[in-house]
């Protein structure tokens, strides 16, 4: 089961990509400037914009991969 603020990740109008950014990065490692820091952002935006419909269709534990996909 995921994590309470895995949710709001997952939602495109709940997650603050910048606030991810700005906590995630220095948790890694690495050091962005201002201008690197919004293109990232601006980046995982996109992502979670793009994975939210894939990511909200519910699974049970016995669902399986189809072998071939048919749309």
């Amino acid at each position: 089961m995921p994590k309470a603020g895995a949710a709001s990740m997952l939602d495109p109008d709940r997650f603050d990509p910048a606030a991810y950014v700005a906590a995630a990065a220095p948790a890694v490692g690495l050091t962005l400037d201002a201008a690197r820091q919004a293109r990232v952002a601006a980046a995982f935006a996109l992502v979670v914009r793009v994975a939210a419909p894939a990511l909200a269709v519910p699974l049970t534990e016995t669902d399986e991969p189809a072998p071939v996909y048919r749309p």
